[in-house]
């Protein structure tokens, strides 16, 4: 399913209307009638319904005045916040319709005291918020969702940026959106997801130039994508042929790391995986690693992989199909020489996860001295420190610095977030499973370890990525219906994950 940005829903419109000649009103008079179908279903079963709709200046309050006139034969009203001189261009064809109509219009900078209504249509601002609300927006959004009724946002509710769906103070929550042409990314970003509602998506005429439009083209990930990418078990295959896979991971302290990806590389179906373990505690790995191979390199007794680990590495390189090389190694000087020597040498596809990713720390030139496929897996934080930026002005700059990122890198890149989107070229996949409770440590590692299988078991590292983020949301997803999100492990994922990639074989 495509999605598009704030951005290119605007460019959309102009595009539409400047380049193949659609009218702003017939778009405008379209999502009414959309919006007026849905209000309809809405309220069937509601005797003499009360509607109210209330509308911004811009082109969600002509959207809302679209509605009322199409409305025309219902009990409804319309408030706005502006007086009628600052309703211009096509909202003001649509308000004057509604006034020909005699639809009751109020011009009111404050909401109503003691109002009863079944639904509440809202069509402020649409995807044009960023920041917090003003005070002359807020008490209209705080009314809204003191009423006791259903509420219906126009393509994106008031508070919720379009882009990056960070929330507002107040923003409103809808039970359901209506939303023009496509979804816009913010409305399945972060606290977007919990103010939308049911998401309706209407075609309103656009011409089919979604491929045309500027910036990343945004999809979402479906399940029934999944089938296309998992390939079926041949009857005679084995061990060799289902993946192998080298695992550079873990560090006194941080052993957990290196089991829990692993066993997440095992749990998805890799036929054979050798953990790289400092050999000072390598004992531990072979306690619990007891279906995976381990193997002792050099660490002068620190606990820690350094960089004449690598002499003893750079022959499993020559054995595996596919690296993971992060997940809880540490950040040692003498690690990151380490990763350093592997990322430049290796000749296998990487996954570049956690720890390793400080290589690349305001040094993403080295990015393009790697020479095989590749994935990098920062979280929201790890990505800020690559690009030495904070996080306030990745939120704010979202999705922009990731599209600026993505002209020069030549991997993938899967960007851990709610939910997690992953980069390739200028496609932008953003996963559809997952909840909450993932935000505990682990959860990484093992998805690192069943991205590694995937690559090793021949997908490309793009499929690896689509495939493995979904699989391993799915499992949380599933595990979470029996522990609960507050009580979700890492660990809980190993059991699942074989049940969830079992119904897809």
């Amino acid at each position: 399913m495509r999605i598009i940005t704030a951005v290119q829903a605007s460019e959309l419109d102009q595009k539409s209307m400047e380049d193949y000649g659609v009218s702003g009103i017939d778009l405008m008079g379209a999502a009414g009638k959309e919006i007026a179908e849905n209000v309809k279903t809405i309220v069937a079963e509601i005797h003499d319904p009360r509607i109210i709709i209330i509308c911004g200046k811009g082109n969600n309050g002509g959207d809302g005045f679209a509605t009322a006139a199409w409305l025309d034969k219902y009990s409804v009203q319309i408030f706005t916040s502006v007086d009628k001189e600052l309703i211009k261009s096509d909202s003001a064809h649509f308000h004057n319709v509604c006034v020909e109509k005699d639809i009751t219009i109020h011009y009111s900078k404050n909401p109503p005291i003691d109002f009863e209504c079944d639904l509440v249509i809202d069509a402020l601002l649409g995807t044009g918020c960023k920041g917090e609300l003003k005070d002359d927006i807020l008490k209209w959004t705080m009314w809204m969702n003191a009423l006791h009724c259903i509420v219906l946002a126009v393509d994106c509710p008031t508070g919720i940026n379009g882009n990056n769906g960070m929330a507002a103070s107040h923003s409103v929550k809808a039970g359901k959106t209506i939303t023009m042409g496509f979804p816009k990314l913010g409305l399945i970003m972060k606290q977007g997801q919990d103010h939308t509602g049911k998401i309706k998506t209407v075609d309103i005429g656009f011409p089919n130039i979604i491929d045309d439009l500027s910036g990343l083209k945004w999809s979402r990930f479906e399940e029934s994508d999944i089938s296309d990418l998992l390939s079926k078990i041949e009857t005679d295959t084995y061990k060799h042929q289902q993946g192998k896979v080298l695992l550079i991971a873990g560090s006194k302290g941080m052993t957990g790391a290196a089991v829990l990806s692993t066993f997440g590389s095992l749990r998805s179906g890799a036929g054979l995986t050798i953990t790289c373990a400092p050999e000072s505690i390598e004992d531990i790995y072979e306690k619990t690693i007891i279906e995976g191979m381990t193997i002792g390199c050099p660490d002068d007794g620190n606990g820690f992989l350094i960089s004449d680990s690598f002499e003893i590495i750079k022959d499993k390189i020559q054995w595996c199909d596919a690296i993971v090389i992060g997940p809880g190694l540490g950040r040692s000087p003498n690690t990151i020489k380490m990763v350093e020597k592997v990322v430049l040498n290796a000749n296998k596809p990487l996954i570049i996860d956690a720890d390793a990713l400080c290589f690349f720390q305001g040094k993403l030139e080295n990015f393009n001295k790697i020479k095989t496929p590749f994935i990098i897996t920062p979280h929201e934080g790890e990505f800020c420190n690559l690009l030495k930026i904070t996080r306030e002005e990745y939120i704010k700059s979202f999705p922009d610095i990731v599209e600026k990122f993505m002209d020069n890198f030549s991997g993938v890149l899967v960007l851990k977030n709610a939910p997690t989107i992953t980069y390739y070229n200028d496609k932008a996949i953003v996963n559809s499973s997952g909840n909450p409770g993932m935000a505990t440590a682990g959860m990484g590692d093992v998805l690192a370890g069943i991205l590694g299988t995937f690559v090793s078991q021949g997908m490309d590292c793009f499929q690896a990525a689509q495939a493995g983020v979904y699989i391993h949301g799915l499992a949380a997803d599933n595990k979470v219906i029996e522990k609960g999100q507050r009580g979700l492990i890492a660990s809980d994922l190993l059991d699942e994950l074989p049940k969830v990639l079992h119904a897809f074989e």
